[in-house]
């Protein structure tokens, strides 16, 4: 495809809405979309990163409250760099001023939240760099790279341990970040046995630490698609070292990307669909009470939010939790724009009622 058509068409698509019908443009992204920046030489550097706000409904730009949730702004993400994309993890600190995100090409980066009027209006401060191996190199190979979900050891605190989870070649590895740059794996936790046999493009998607309830301090982790034999989301909850079967109910054809701990232990999980016979994209966030969370349990919960098209979103693959003065629950998502100028990178925020 010839540039200046390519570019032509990635202007029209991206109009408010159409973006949800990005998975019926695949035979496109195919042709023209960008490879992932190697990141062999990558350091660690600061970024500019812009923002630009956008409302969540279109038709109703001035709309807040979407059921439970209200919206707390939202920004389409651009960098120069091109190492920006591709983000699938998100952590951020207790008092929604600073994130980390780990990207699918095997680089993180984090940065400063800021606000207007109590509403997402932009990142400063940015930097990032590329998530090393033993030897201290960035990640080498491919496979190797793919960071899907980052969980805080210690929630709260930007600087610290996290978990990476990695998809391609799975694996649960611990990393340190600090003083602006990623050091490790200090550590490598064994994939729970429940999820053995994941399908390399279809696996560690997710991962949380409990922070309250009966199951306080517990690691939950569900394959993105790895159906019972009902044609549930296959999981496991670890405590203690031991781990122990955990399901989500499938609903239509939503897969679970990320989920996180509220406070008081319960989970709120993030799901996208990719519809291509109906040219359409969808996201999900799911409530599950920290009650209904125990060994060998199938998880419903509340639907808080869906959305498709008329609605601003994309591949959303990060979530992260915080909390404000008053105790209410804060959260933020990130979208993987695949390095495909088709897609975004969204950042985003709702605050539970």
């Amino acid at each position: 495809m010839r540039v200046e058509k390519a570019r032509a068409l990635g202007k029209a698509v991206r109009r408010p809405g159409f973006i949800a019908t990005i998975a019926g443009l695949t035979f496109v992204a195919t042709a023209v979309a960008a490879d992932k920046a190697d990141i062999g030489n990558l350091k660690p550097q600061d970024v500019k990163v812009s923002g630009r706000g956008l409302p969540f409904d279109n038709a109703q730009p001035g709309k807040r409250d979407f059921g439970r949730l209200v919206w707390q702004g939202g920004l389409v993400l651009n960098s120069g760099s091109e190492h920006f994309g591709g983000y699938s993890g998100l952590a951020v600190d207790s008092k929604g001023e600073r994130f980390l995100s780990v990207s699918d090409a095997g680089s993180w980066l984090a940065g400063r939240l800021e606000y207007k009027h109590g509403q997402l209006s932009g990142v400063s401060e940015a930097r990032t760099g590329a998530i090393p191996q033993r030897d201290g190199r960035p990640l080498q190979g491919k496979r190797d790279r793919d960071a899907e979900a980052l969980v805080a050891l210690k929630p709260g605190a930007l600087e610290g341990r996290y978990l990476i989870a990695f998809e391609g070649r799975h694996r649960l590895e611990e990393y340190a970040f600090e003083k602006g740059e990623m050091r490790g794996p200090l550590s490598t936790r064994p994939v729970p046995p429940q999820l053995k046999g994941m399908s390399s493009n279809a696996g560690l998607e997710n991962a949380t630490l409990i922070r309250g309830g009966a199951q306080a301090g517990a690691l939950v982790v569900f394959a993105e698609r790895k159906l019972t034999s009902e044609g549930n989301h296959t999981g496991a909850l670890v405590k203690d070292g031991k781990a122990q079967p955990l399901f989500l109910k499938r609903h239509e054809d939503f897969d679970p990307t990320d989920l996180q701990s509220l406070a008081d232990g319960s989970l709120v999980i993030l799901e996208r669909s990719f519809n291509p016979r109906m040219l359409r994209l969808g996201i999900r966030l799911r409530l599950i009470k920290a009650a209904d969370i125990r060994p060998g349990a199938l998880l419903t919960g509340e639907t808080l939010l869906q959305a498709g098209p008329g609605m601003e979103i994309d591949n959303f693959e990060g979530l992260a939790v915080h909390e404000t003065a008053k105790g209410e629950s804060v959260l933020t998502l990130i979208s993987d724009d695949n390095f495909n100028f088709l897609q975004r990178t969204l950042l985003m925020q709702f605050k539970l009622k």
